[in-house]
């Protein structure tokens, strides 16, 4: 079977995951909105929230531009609002930023802080676009982001030279990618700035006992509580994403990492940015929320959130079928046998590979497994 194959298969059983992941959270009322932020929009109330804190603000004609890319000045001017920044050099002055610039400060607590440093000629380029690559290393350095997870996306290998931000960033939960790229030169644009930002903010939020049960960070993303609710096939995807550390199409005791046929992986149908959930309670107790009351899938998740793993097989063909509308095709489908529970070696390493010592603890953790 060759690399196009697997990774056809792979991505039948996943979830198409764009580069932005919306929180589901208690949203307050919006006042006096944005004319062009609709409110069907997913960063509807994001955006208002960010506005309201006075870390992003509109155009004199009362508009956001949710899709303008943000110049390199005003990503300086948002991290510079939303984070107290140390100084970490001494000032060095850049030739094209005078201290009449109405960015000066905010440029010039960024370059102290270590984010930004004088090009070839002095210039810092206040009015170029920043580039997701860019965007990473502010965001990383800024927050003091800390790498958990070595999983690189399929465009930032380990040579890239803004590898460990974006580590540092997928690690947190703060990107989540897209089939697996983070595309490092495109320019970000004003919505996902806000998005990232508001993220980061949120990250270490403590958690209310008494609010609904959440994702892990990062995990589902993309995926909002509407079409969970609606859609019996969006659920099935769902937890079949999640299923994955449980069960796989090779030899039970094969870690993801093993190299296969032209030297692919199957970690590679978790590249980086894919956000296949990891199968913990956090993430069960979540979909338990939006999944059809009295159904086969509810009576799945009830039976997973008690540990009751044993019949893990049945539920991948059952997910498959439900999320699937062509399983059914001989050129897709697949036989009882051809599918594995993984080995606890295998398990585990799943997890750490995907989630970080972290996920590793927290795995052994809730299902009582000891090393």
């Amino acid at each position: 079977m060759n690399k196009n194959k697997i990774l056809k298969m792979a991505l039948a059983a996943a979830i198409a995951i764009p580069a932005i992941l919306f929180p589901v959270q208690a949203e307050a009322a919006v006042t006096n909105p944005f004319p062009d932020v609709s409110k069907n929009s997913p960063y509807y109330e994001i955006v208002h929230e960010m506005r309201d804190r006075n870390i992003i603000s509109g155009y004199e004609n009362g508009e956001f531009r949710p899709t303008e890319v943000i110049s390199r000045k005003h990503a300086a001017a948002l991290v510079n609002r939303a984070t107290k920044l140390p100084a970490r050099k001494p000032f060095v002055p850049f030739e094209d930023v005078s201290t009449k610039n109405a960015f000066f400060n905010d440029i010039k607590k960024l370059q102290q802080a270590g984010i930004f440093e004088p090009d070839a000629k002095g210039n810092f380029n206040p009015n170029t676009p920043i580039t997701r690559a860019e965007m990473a290393k502010v965001l990383t350095i800024a927050f003091n982001l800390k790498v958990k997870v070595e999983l690189d996306f399929m465009d930032v290998p380990k040579n890239h030279p803004a590898n460990k931000y974006v580590r540092a960033l997928y690690s947190n939960g703060i990107t989540t990618g897209d089939f697996g790229y983070f595309n490092p030169d495109k320019p970000v644009t004003r919505v996902h700035y806000a998005v990232f930002l508001h993220r980061l903010l949120h990250m270490n939020n403590p958690i209310d006992p008494a609010a609904p049960a959440m994702r892990l960070p990062g995990h589902f993303a993309g995926i909002s509580a509407q079409r969970l609710e609606e859609s019996s096939m969006t659920m099935a995807q769902t937890m079949l994403s999640m299923l994955g550390q449980k069960v796989t199409r090779y030899s039970a005791d094969q870690l993801i990492t093993d190299k296969l046929e032209h030297g692919w992986a199957e970690v590679n149908s978790y590249s980086a940015g894919h956000s296949a959930g990891q199968m913990a309670k956090e993430n069960i107790l979540y979909l338990k929320r939006f999944v059809k009351k009295d159904s086969r899938l509810e009576e799945i998740l009830d039976k997973w959130l008690q540990g009751d793993f044993s019949q893990v097989k049945d539920d991948y063909f059952y997910l498959r079928l439900t999320s699937d509308a062509e399983y059914g095709n001989c050129d897709v489908c697949e036989d009882h046998s051809s599918i594995h529970i993984r080995t606890k070696r295998a398990e585990e390493h799943f997890v750490r590979t995907l989630y970080g010592e972290e996920g590793l603890q927290r795995h052994r953790e809730q299902w009582s497994i000891t090393e």
